[in-house]
């Protein structure tokens, strides 16, 4: 191996560490309070409030995925400017989001199958279940909205807010960081 490999590996493994160091309080945040919908949608299902801690929940979870991305990562783009670091970061910032959206809105769900309106089935299994919103999440971070599935109370619908304030602070952010990227032939 030359000299120029070996410091291309060691560059290319610090950055992956340095990523996974920054991405992990976040992602460990981002579970437990996906966890905790499950948790608390079992115990308290009667509470009228329930809808709105969760969405608080998300906001909190907003807030840290945005720190993530402007504060941390803006400073890992700035020490990398290759292109496959970059969709690494990206890739990472976007199953975060949709999978923690999807976390919320199955709770919501789960709490009163009446906060969302379906053209498809959702009475299926959790996992069947969790699917569509999945589905429902993606959806809504790439602003397509197909509309088979529509959120109908106004916890729901500030879930969807939060969740494309966030794909657009993503874009935003990949496309204002564009020019500093190079790519190596």
């Amino acid at each position: 191996m030359t000299k120029v490999n070996t410091i291309e590996k060691s560059e290319r493994i610090g950055f992956y560490k340095q990523l996974f160091k920054k991405v992990l309080l976040t992602a460990i945040i981002v579970i437990a309070l996906s966890l905790s919908y499950i948790l608390w949608v079992g115990v308290d299902s009667a509470s009228q409030f329930l809808p709105f801690i969760i969405v608080g929940l998300a906001l909190v979870k907003t807030i840290f995925i945005v720190r993530l991305t402007f504060i941390q990562l803006s400073k890992i783009i700035g020490e990398s400017h290759q292109l496959t670091h970059v969709l690494t970061l990206f890739g990472v910032l976007i199953i975060l989001i949709v999978l923690s959206f999807s976390a919320d809105y199955h709770a919501l769900y789960t709490l009163n199958p009446e906060n969302f309106k379906s053209s498809t089935a959702l009475n299926g299994s959790f996992s069947l279940q969790f699917f569509e919103f999945l589905y429902f999440s993606l959806i809504t971070f790439s602003s397509v909205g197909f509309g088979d599935i529509v959120p109908l109370n106004i916890a729901g619908k500030l879930l969807v807010m939060m969740e494309v304030f966030l794909s657009f602070l993503v874009l935003v952010f990949g496309i204002a960081n564009i020019n500093r990227i190079h790519v190596n032939k």
